[in-house]
């Protein structure tokens, strides 16, 4: 398959992990840079994207062989498949023969210029550059989409969210209180007030 460099339309992204690396899901397989570009299927634009994708599928495999159940890098969305159509990225880190690891992709932002390393929030809008690499299995053939450069368009800073939020503030233990309690039980140096030497 050539290496001819795509570019996605810009779309909102999901679960992007461009800046660093992260495990995937075997632990035996290496960090792996991705992200999840969010196509509305009522868009003309997301509509010729996929239309797209499919022709490049058929070109690295022709129409005949029969396609792996993950062999489509593309897929309805979960919760609004009605709505959205999910394209995912993903590219491996590589070791090179002298041990060093391959680079990730190229950020930019908006402006061309180099992206300042800050990780890119859902609801950040992405234009991706990459490669097709076309691979056939013994459950069939498929293709992955290999981010080669990203342009953030549009940003949305990535908040991790707090699991201590939802509970409600309840009567009982508290460490200030608890805290505060130890304190007075030591009294300072009251306790050894008396009219004998304290030893040391």
């Amino acid at each position: 398959m050539t290496t001819e460099i795509i570019y996605s339309p810009l779309a909102e992204v999901r679960w992007a992990h461009l800046v660093e690396p992260r495990q995937q899901m075997d632990p035996e397989k290496p960090l792996a840079w991705s992200v999840d570009l969010l196509l509305p299927l009522g868009e003309a634009t997301s509509q010729a994207f996929l239309e797209k994708l499919e022709r490049q599928f058929i070109e690295a495999h022709g129409s005949k062989k029969r396609r792996s159940d993950k062999g489509e890098p593309w897929k309805l969305d979960k919760e609004q498949p009605s709505q959205l159509m999910v394209v995912k990225f993903k590219a491996q880190q590589l070791t090179r023969r002298d041990g060093s690891q391959a680079s990730g992709p190229r950020l930019i932002d908006a402006s061309k210029q180099p992206w300042n390393g800050a990780s890119i929030g859902n609801g950040s809008r992405l234009v991706i550059a990459y490669v097709i690499h076309a691979w056939d299995r013994p459950e069939g053939v498929g293709i992955t989409l290999i981010p080669r450069a990203a342009q953030v368009v549009h940003y949305v800073p990535y908040q991790e969210s707090d699991p201590t939020e939802g509970f409600a503030e309840q009567e009982g233990y508290s460490q200030a209180e608890a805290a505060l309690v130890g304190a007075g039980a030591t009294g300072g140096y009251d306790e050894f007030a008396s009219d004998e030497e304290v030893p040391f």
